[in-house]
């Protein structure tokens, strides 16, 4: 049995992940595990460096300390963040689709809520709260934007400016996120993992899309046939909420 490892297409031999990149993998699983069961600042480098089977000169060769570690883990949140955001700019005003959106977020909160934690919270710094600030400016942006092209087109009726409308909206949504998707502790002392319940999703897509539209789907009365405000044809009802 030839022990040397895999061989790729071109009969060349694939390398593994390297000794050096297994060690950093068990830092950021460390980390990630640990940010599960208690909160960030009561997690120490003999903590990760325990967890993760290595000695502290190792543990600083791969990061400067814990707040690296935690930066590390934002990669993959950042990302899907944003298409989520990115997504209900594109997406027409409907209730599904806000709700859809509204999902694909709490998808995000669940898969990766202990780091969510950490960067929503007040005390993040640096990278943390550089990122959080650049995705939640990238909700509002996008959410400021929709608001204004809906209220635009007769969607959506006149209200507060729109990016504060947008801005009050989206500190509520990120609140509640966080919040729901925080671990619960359990009678054994023990931490479960928090989840956004289809309740919860309801709610919010209820009073976003009321906040932006006035009412939602279910509560509209068929489409008006005279003429609008301005006298230029039917008036649009709108279509979401």
């Amino acid at each position: 049995m030839d022990e040397r490892g895999p061989v790729d297409r071109g009969g060349s031999r694939r390398r593994g992940p390297s000794k050096g990149d297994l060690r950093e993998q068990a830092i950021l699983d460390t980390a990630r595990r640990l940010l599960a069961d208690k909160p960030a600042e009561r997690i120490t480098i003999d903590d990760l460096v325990s967890g993760a089977g290595i000695s502290r000169p190792t543990f600083y060769f791969y990061f400067a300390g814990k707040q690296a570690v935690f930066e590390a883990l934002l990669d993959p949140v950042a990302g899907a963040f944003i298409a989520v955001a990115d997504g209900f700019l594109d997406n027409p005003p409907d209730r599904g689709e806000l709700r859809a959106s509204l999902g694909k977020l709490a998808a995000v909160w669940q898969e990766h809520g202990p780091i969510m934690r950490v960067m929503m919270d007040d005390s993040a710094v640096g990278a943390l709260r550089d990122c959080r600030d650049r995705m939640i400016g990238r909700l509002v942006a996008n959410a400021t934007t929709r608001i204004e092209r809906d209220r635009a087109s007769g969607l959506a009726p006149a209200g507060p400016p729109a990016d504060v409308t947008a801005a009050v909206l989206t500190r509520l949504l990120v609140t509640t996120l966080t919040d729901a998707a925080a671990p619960a502790e359990t009678p054994d002392g023990t931490a479960s993992p928090g989840r956004v319940s289809d309740e919860l999703l309801d709610a919010l897509t209820t009073v976003i899309g009321r906040s932006i539209y006035a009412q939602t789907p279910t509560e509209q009365s068929p489409p008006e046939r005279g003429p609008n405000r301005a006298g230029h044809g039917p008036q649009r009802r709108p279509a979401g909420g």
